[in-house]
């Protein structure tokens, strides 16, 4: 800063050193953050293989954080989008790639997808609560009675309300239980096959 002499009318120097100085300490503070806290690499272009270090997002869903070293030795660390379906967990590798232009990067795929890995917990999509005197029912549209699930002391009963009712599926049908026993109150038991069919017991009793 510079003031006129009052006499004469010249300049005379003011506090231009000061101001110099002043400039001088902030670009040095400035030049001292950034060496100690220097910004992180950009995530490289193309395919790596890098290690999930986390596997969950605490906000986002699709997303695991990934961590990968290139030929230089630098350490890139971020959160990578998932394509659809992908599981992954803490510690497995994964084929990450990084179009070019573009911010995000996509985990493509778990190399190590054939290790021994625990099963990933199924998440509820939808909870319903019931208490012990409620019942849970489905009618058609046109208000008929179709399914109903009651909770009993020896555990959850589904009941079909129809008198009449079909299961049909094209592929096989399956059923697996401690015990199994079918009971017909009223009328007899028919099986129709076409082609064998296999009783397999320690006993077979007929009558």
């Amino acid at each position: 800063m510079s003031s006129e002499n009052p006499k004469h009318g010249t300049p005379i120097a003011g506090d231009t050193t000061s101001e110099t100085t002043s400039l001088s300490q902030e670009e040095g503070s400035v030049l001292d953050d950034l060496l100690a806290a220097p910004p992180r690499p950009a995530w490289p272009e193309g395919h790596v293989i890098a290690t999930c270090t986390e596997e969950r997002h605490p906000t986002l869903t699709g997303r695991i954080r990934v961590r990968c070293e290139d030929a230089r030795g630098c350490v890139h660390e971020s959160w990578v989008a998932t394509l659809t379906g992908l599981s992954v967990r803490v510690s497995d590798r994964v084929l990450v790639l990084k179009l070019p232009h573009q911010l995000d990067a996509i985990a493509m795929g778990v190399i190590d997808g054939f290790g021994h890995r625990p099963q990933a917990p199924k998440l509820v999509a939808q909870l319903l609560e019931m208490k012990p005197d409620e019942t849970l029912q489905v009618n058609a549209e046109n208000g008929q009675p179709l399914l109903q699930i009651t909770r009993t002391e020896q555990g959850p009963m589904l009941r079909l309300l129809q008198a009449d009712t079909q299961v049909e599926l094209p592929g096989k049908l399956r059923i697996a239980a401690g015990a199994i026993e079918l009971c017909a109150r009223a009328g007899g038991v028919r099986i129709d096959a076409s082609d064998d069919v296999e009783i397999v017991g320690e006993a077979v009793h007929l009558n």
